[in-house]
């Protein structure tokens, strides 16, 4: 299974030539749409036209059926070159770029030292998903069998249906699956992507930074940004996972970052904004508006909860604009951001006929969507379900928020709410006003958003990990909080505020997880990579007479040791992940099953069952993710994908899909009163074609197995399973549950009689 040298040569080639063909098409449009950014911001405005370019090629290349190693390498190189090739026709020559006002040395000691604390936190998990495996439920439910789809069938066009839950989690925006997609295609193997999420991380701390650079606050806004990146949340489902949250949140700042910069042009001497503009001069020009509506369609196509803080910022931004200037800030900033972020919307109101996110439901508008059973991974309860119950609060609520934000959660809290409400009304700054206006009302439709308390009622077990969709607001709060004017000035004031910010952020991050000495070569090498060198190589560059080709060849030095120590995991990876298959599922579910599926090839996978099947499916991808994994269900209009209900048409559904192997547990639901409860073993049980190669009967809530398909199965045997059967099947399902409670009961009460004697 160890992938060959040449294969990694080959890989690791073709992202060198893609790295160097986008970074120089974005080089030349940034010249062409923003030409006086500089520095910090411009480097952030390059790498999201960097992501915007890999994306369209990608969506391009996957929807007429291309997505293969050859065809992206080519789409990635060949698109940005066209766009360098525009750019340098028509992009502004002679244009006196704006430099940032300066920054006292201390300050910017302590900014990098923050950003590399983050930084190395986020190695350590991502080191050790390199070494295991990466099994985030959400990772291994939708986000990589989606990447893994994308690449199997060199399509983005077909859904992929996942399960037949009511999220239909087929219609998310999936631009992040599909960049993970991009790498297996062309190194083989998913083992970058449990690296993947440090780029990201590493674009959201500089935008943090550019949001309060033309106030001179840079250090303060990266500092009140990684207080909420190096959050204990974050920590726990972002590093070394197929979770996207980061991504999205990095563009989300770097919108945000555009628009407070747009007003750099005002004062070209010294980089200050002006918080008294010129009335008649427009709010923005349109090269920071059409930059700012790039990054908003990375987001909004990413995660389809950065609809809420993107359009509340776009319609606050079309407001604010003035007379004559409202149909230009429209058009900038919606033209762009829907060519970048449109696709899995116009995709998903092809398949619905107009719904453009059929996730989610619409009330009124009555928009057409899946017709999904009403299944749930949880119950779907919010956190306003509970807003009145203070037991919730001090026995869920806040030791989960503790969990998630640190020791000193409630003044996080109640300091960036304070901040933004401030903002709201005190700030001069319309585009301030707006953004902090985005934080609040974020934060309230968090509140009322399903599954923010998911869990069985008076027990919000999701409580915790769903706080990421508290951040997006916290985040916006948190990067505002520094340009509260009595808090920058005078220059001792903002003194004050980066010291406090600072240490907060060292209470918060004492709640860090364990950092294993043998990770930290690779802690040190990512900060490396991330921090150190673009910020020592910036500095050489702008403040030195250090050659180029010095500064060219301290890069080429990085890149070398990269793909040196690249291979090692690339192996490494290839020999343990997934060894450890207790770890799925917290512990729980088929792990047999996961173990006998590691090392098949280009099998064709049945799942069927309950939530253990197909939360931890991609799992049964193999070790070279070659398998093709499908859970059994019914489609339907519009999207729909619905339980099968009869036997007959289950056997049907498999022998049309020509598997190789059935998985299953005994039922579709854990108890046998709910309401799509289906006997799917029994259904199987017994052909002379099923050869039954796994049994796991011993694990809970529900024994598995593993089927070997060996020809087509009899739908006729379907007729001896009659309904009476069926109740009978229900039936000692009940008994058995009711047989072990007792069991269980009785050994309780002989373990206090002993105790008591």
């Amino acid at each position: 299974m160890t992938p060959s040298l040449a294969s990694y040569i080959a890989g690791t080639l073709q992202i060198a030539v893609v790295v160097g063909a986008v970074w120089y098409g974005s080089w030349w449009l940034r010249r062409w749409i923003v030409p006086e950014f500089s520095g910090a911001l411009a480097r952030l405005a390059e790498l999201t036209i960097a992501f915007a370019l890999i994306i369209l090629s990608l969506e391009l290349i996957g929807s007429v059926g291309l997505l293969k190693e050859v065809w992206i390498t080519v789409a990635c190189v060949v698109i940005p070159l066209i766009g360098a090739g525009l750019a340098w026709k028509f992009a502004p020559r002679d244009v006196e770029e704006i430099a940032a006002p300066a920054v006292p040395t201390w300050a910017f000691l302590v900014a990098v030292a923050v950003a590399s604390w983050c930084v190395a936190e986020w190695a350590f998990p991502t080191q050790l998903s390199l070494d295991q495996g990466m099994f985030g439920g959400d990772t291994t439910w939708y986000h990589m069998p989606a990447a893994a789809r994308f690449i199997q069938d060199s399509s983005i066009i077909p859904l992929h249906f996942t399960d037949a839950l009511r999220l239909a989690v087929w219609f998310y925006p999936q631009n992040s699956e599909l960049m993970h997609g991009a790498l297996m295609g062309v190194m083989g193997s998913d083992w970058l992507s449990p690296v993947f999420n440090m780029l990201p991380l590493g674009i959201a701390l500089l935008a943090c930074w550019c949001v309060g650079r033309p106030y001179g606050v840079g250090p303060a806004t990266l500092v009140a940004g990684a207080m909420l990146l190096s959050a204990g949340v974050m920590i726990e489902t972002q590093p070394g996972e197929g979770r996207n949250d980061i991504v999205c949140f990095a563009f989300l700042i770097a919108f945000v970052a555009f628009l407070i910069n747009g007003h750099q042009r005002r004062a070209p001497s010294s980089g200050a904004v002006d918080e008294k503009p010129d009335p008649n001069a427009p709010l923005l020009d349109k090269g920071p508006l059409i930059l700012a509506g790039i990054a908003a369609g990375i987001a909004i196509s990413i995660k389809v909860s950065m609809l809420a803080p993107v359009g509340v910022i776009f319609l606050g931004m079309i407001l604010i604009s003035g007379k004559g200037r409202r149909v230009t800030t429209a058009l900038c900033l919606g033209i762009s951001m829907f060519i970048v972020g449109g696709y899995w919307y116009v995709r998903a109101m092809l398949y619905t006929g107009g719904n453009p996110v059929p996730a989610v439901g619409w009330g009124p508008l009555h928009l057409p969507q899946p017709d999904q059973m009403p299944l749930d991974p949880r119950p779907r309860f919010s956190v306003a379900h509970y807003i009145t119950d203070p037991s919730i609060y001090r026995w869920w609520f806040f030791p989960r928020l503790d969990d998630a934000f640190g020791v000193l959660f409630p003044l996080i809290l109640v300091m960036l709410a304070a901040a933004a409400l401030w903002l709201v009304f005190k700030s001069r700054n319309k585009i301030v006003r707006v953004i902090s206006a985005a934080a609040l009302i974020t934060a309230f439709v968090y509140v009322f958003t399903p599954l923010t308390a998911a869990g069985q009622e008076f027990q919000p077990r999701g409580f915790f990990t769903n706080t990421r969709y508290l951040l997006p607001g916290l985040l916006l709060a948190a990067v505002m909080l520094p340009l509260i004017r009595q808090l920058r000035e005078p220059q001792a004031r903002a003194k004050k505020t980066l010291i406090f910010l600072t240490v907060v952020y060292a209470i918060t991050v004492l709640t860090s997880p364990k950092w294993y000495p043998s990770f930290l070569p690779g802690a040190i090498f990512l900060t490396l990579a991330i921090v150190w060198a673009p910020v020592g190589l910036s500095w050489m560059k702008d403040n030195t007479r250090v050659p180029k080709y010095v500064i060219v060849g301290c890069v080429a030095a990085i890149a070398i040791i990269g793909a040196i120590w690249g291979r090692g995991e690339e192996v490494g990876y290839a020999d343990k992940h997934y060894t450890r298959t207790t770890l799925f599922l917290q512990e729980g579910g088929p792990q047999d099953a996961f173990e006998f599926t590691r090392n098949l090839k280009d099998k064709r996978i049945a799942l069927a069952g309950s939530g253990e099947i197909f939360f931890g499916q991609y799992g049964f991808y193999g070790v070279d993710r070659s398998n093709h994994v499908q859970y059994i269900g019914q489609e339907g209009d519009n999207g729909t994908y619905r339980l099968i209900t009869n036997c007959r048409e289950f056997i049907n559904t498999i022998n049309e899909g020509d598997y190789d192997y059935l998985i299953t547990s005994e039922y579709t639901q854990d108890a046998p009163e709910a309401d799509y409860w289906f006997p799917v073993r029994a259904w199987v049980d017994g052909d002379p074609n099923a050869e039954l190669v796994v049994s796991e009967d011993d694990i809970t809530p529900q024994p598995d197995y593993v089927y070997k398909i060996n020809g087509k199965l009899d739908p006729d045997r379907c007729a001896k399973l009659d309904q009476a059967a069926i109740r009978q099947v229900r039936t000692d399902a009940l008994q058995a549950i009711k047989d072990r409670e007792a069991e269980a009961a009785a050994a309780e009460a002989a373990a206090e009689s002993s105790d008591s004697q």
